[in-house]
């Protein structure tokens, strides 16, 4: 692992350029994530107690958090477990927590494998794994802002506050670890937790008027809109870095279909493929479906929305033909034709 931590590229610097290549948008955010993850990597070639500090990403749904983070993880070959937050609960949380850890060590398995082509032993395994990063999707909805889930979601906190706090979990025999007991200490994990935060910065006016006087920027999240928004203020101390992602642009999502290897648009292309015909977008078609996706308020997420009927008319039109076409060219005089066939559909039902 030390070698591997020694590579120069992985530098803030490097890792940011590898990350912008898979990640659109977001160059403050990258950069901000970038640095945390050298911290870390740097931190863990002699670890010692002062850890680097664990994260709060919050942003918009669809705009790369979560994509982010495991493009990060393969690119630096660092273990990562994703944990979706609307999933836990007060009851049966331990076990949930510590399926988060049996999947780490699953995860440093298969980096090492990865790495070296060879099976490795249990105990790097473990080490590799007590320095991962745990992912906590959808952090938000953990907020004990609702009556009706105020004290589950109160309970859960104050759980992850020990967890990401630092602790000694012991995880019973199972397949997954060997079927021995395993004494897996958190403190030396790298937590990133995320969510949309929804409404987050409306109501600034319940800020104290000294903390607003004290700031140039008054629509920046600080920790204290967290505990507004229904967090502990022990759990947000422990998540002093906050990076923010914002809303993604038509020419973020236009240069999203030009990157193969985030594309949507290559699903449909080699799925109307198999059925015999090549689809070329045109650039017309490509700012059509961006500027009908930032409508729709989703991020990226909202290309897919946009693209599926259209495509899926246009396949089925395909596969009607006796001899599929070689080439069908996607521009606006295609796609309005298709929408027409959609809505006739619709009518007649």
């Amino acid at each position: 692992m030390t070698d591997r931590l020694n590579d120069r590229s992985h530098s803030a610097k490097n890792i940011f350029k590898l990350l912008s290549e898979r990640v659109v948008g977001q160059d403050q955010a990258q950069r901000d994530l970038a640095t945390l993850l050298a911290m870390h990597l740097q931190w863990s070639l002699k670890p010692d107690p002062h850890t680097a500090p664990n994260a709060l990403i919050i942003g918009p749904t669809g705009v790369g958090k979560t994509h982010a983070i495991r493009t990060a993880s393969e690119i630096l070959n660092i273990p990562l477990a994703i944990v979706d937050a609307t999933r836990l609960t007060s009851h049966g949380l331990d076990s949930s927590l510590d399926a988060v850890l049996v999947e780490l060590i699953s995860a440093a398995r298969r980096v090492i494998a990865g790495e070296h082509g060879a099976s490795s032993s249990e105990l790097d395994e473990q080490n590799l794994a007590r320095r991962g990063v745990v992912f906590i999707d959808e952090f938000d909805k953990l907020a004990t802002r609702e009556r009706s889930s105020h004290e589950r979601n109160e309970l859960i906190q104050r759980r992850l506050l020990q967890f990401v706090d630092g602790m000694t979990v012991v995880l019973n025999p199972s397949p997954e670890n060997g079927n021995q007991e395993i004494l897996f200490d958190t403190q030396g994990l790298l937590f990133i937790a995320a969510g949309a935060f929804t409404d987050l910065l409306d109501d600034l006016g319940q800020r104290p008027l000294r903390t607003m006087g004290q700031m140039k920027e008054h629509n920046r999240v600080i920790p204290l809109d967290i505990e507004r928004y229904g967090f502990m203020q022990e759990l947000v101390a422990r998540l002093p870095v906050l990076i923010e992602f914002s809303n993604l642009s038509e020419d973020n999502l236009v240069e999203i279909l030009l990157r193969d290897v985030i594309d949507p648009s290559k699903f449909y292309v080699q799925y109307i493929s198999s059925l015999g015909s090549e689809l070329v977008f045109t650039p017309e078609s490509r700012r059509w479906a961006a500027s009908s996706a930032v409508s729709l308020e989703i991020g990226a997420r909202g290309l897919h929305q946009v693209l599926f009927p259209i495509l899926a008319q246009l396949s089925q039109n395909i596969e009607e033909e006796q001899v599929p076409p070689k080439v069908v060219k996607l521009d606006m005089n295609m796609i309005m034709r298709l929408k027409r066939q959609i809505e006739a559909k619709r009518n007649a039902r």
